[in-house]
C-alpha cells in the first residue's frame, strides 16, 4: 500500500473569504480536471510529489450550476486505515468557534464502498491540528459525527441514500456544534475543542464510490469586502487578458475603482479611469469594486487569463 500525505497540511497558503460561496463553475475561476491549485485548492500527495487523481472539478453532477467537486476513488491506491484521499482548502482568516456556519449539498454514489467525510479543522495551543467539527457518510449507510479530539465517531441515527443530493448545514457556536439535513436538526455534540475553524476537508478511505459536494457556503460575516452592493455594472472583456474596460448605468460618472482578490486584497486602485491595463495582474479570479462621483459603489467579478 503507497503511503499518501496531505499537502500543506500546516501552510497557510489556501484562502476563502471574499468568495463566500463556492459552486465551482467557469465565472468564479475553476476549470474541469483536476482541482489541485484551483482557487488553492490542494488534494493529497503521495509524498514523493505525485497527487492522487480523480480529485476533480467535473460536469458529471451537481446541485447548483453545472460543475461540482468529485472526491473520486482512484484505483492506484487500495484501501486506507482512515479518509485521507480529497481536497482541501484554508481560510483566509480563521472562523470564529463562537458563531460560524458552513453548508454544502453532497451525493454519494454508493453504499457498501468508502466513508466519505467532510470537516472544519483548527490548531490548538499545543499547535496540534483538531477537528472541530467532521461528520461521515459511513459505509454501512448511516450518518456519524466526530465527539471528541480523538475522532472517536457517534451514530446519529440518521440513515442515507446512495445518488441523492443532501443539503449538510453545520452550525458551531461556543458549546454546541448543531447538524442539519435539508433544513431539519439531527443532531447535536458538545463543541470539544473551543478553537477556531481555519479549513475544512472533504476525504475519503478508497474502498469505492465518489463523492460530489457542491454549494458550500461560508457565514458571510467573514467576507473582506461584505460591504460593497452589487449593481448594474458593465465589465468586458470577460475573461480578460490586457485591458479591462466598464461602464456605470444611466452614464454616471467614476470617481474610484479598487480591484480585490478572492482573500480580500486590494491588488489595485485607480481614480476615474474606463479603461484598465491589467498586464501585470497575476491569473485569477477577482473582485472590482466601482464608486462613482455621489458615492454609490458597484461591484463585480472577472477573470484575469
Amino acid at each position: 500500500m503507497k503511503n499518501l500525505y496531505f499537502l500543506a497540511a500546516a501552510l497557510f497558503c489556501s484562502t476563502i473569504s471574499a468568495q463566500n460561496q463556492i459552486s465551482f463553475e467557469n465565472a468564479e475561476g475553476y476549470q474541469l480536471g483536476s482541482i489541485q491549485g484551483q482557487n488553492a485548492w490542494q488534494i493529497t500527495d503521495d509524498g514523493d510529489g505525485n497527487f492522487v487523481q480523480n480529485q476533480m472539478v467535473t460536469d458529471e453532477k451537481s446541485s447548483n450550476g453545472t460543475f461540482s467537486f468529485k472526491n473520486g476513488y482512484t484505483d492506484e491506491y487500495g484501501g486506507q486505515f482512515f479518509p485521507i484521499i480529497g481536497a482541501q482548502k484554508e481560510f483566509a482568516q480563521p472562523l470564529d468557534y463562537n458563531d460560524a456556519t458552513i453548508s454544502f449539498d453532497v451525493l454519494v454514489t454508493e453504499t457498501e464502498g468508502s466513508n466519505f467525510e467532510m470537516s472544519a479543522y483548527g490548531i490548538s495551543t499545543t499547535q496540534e491540528y483538531y477537528p472541530v467539527f467532521d461528520l461521515a457518510f459511513d459505509w454501512e449507510g448511516t450518518l456519524k459525527v466526530v465527539s471528541n479530539i480523538d475522532y472517536d465517531m457517534e451514530d446519529t441515527g440518521f440513515t442515507w441514500e446512495a445518488n441523492r443530493w443532501y443539503a449538510i448545514k453545520v452550525k458551531v457556536s461556543a458549546t454546541e456544534i448543531k447538524y442539519f439535513i435539508d433544513g431539519a436538526l439531527i443532531y447535536t455534540t458538545p463543541n470539544f475543542t473551543q478553537i477556531d475553524l481555519l479549513g475544512m476537508n472533504f476525504l475519503h478511505d478508497n474502498y469505492s464510490g465518489d463523492a460530489y459536494i457542491d454549494n458550500i457556503k461560508i457565514n458571510e460575516a467573514n467576507m473582506a469586502v461584505s460591504s460593497v452592493k452589487k449593481g448594474n455594472i458593465a465589465v468586458y472583456p470577460n475573461p480578460v487578458k490586457n485591458n479591462l474596460n466598464l461602464n456605470l448605468p444611466n452614464g454616471e460618472k467614476v470617481s474610484l475603482i479598487q480591484i480585490y482578490n478572492m482573500a480580500g486584497q486590494n491588488v489595485l486602485t485607480n481614480n476615474g479611469s474606463t479603461s484598465l491595463n491589467l498586464e501585470n495582474l497575476k491569473a485569477g479570479t477577482y473582485i472590482i469594486t466601482v464608486t462613482n462621483t455621489k458615492g454609490t459603489s458597484y461591484s463585480s467579478k472577472f477573470i484575469k487569463e
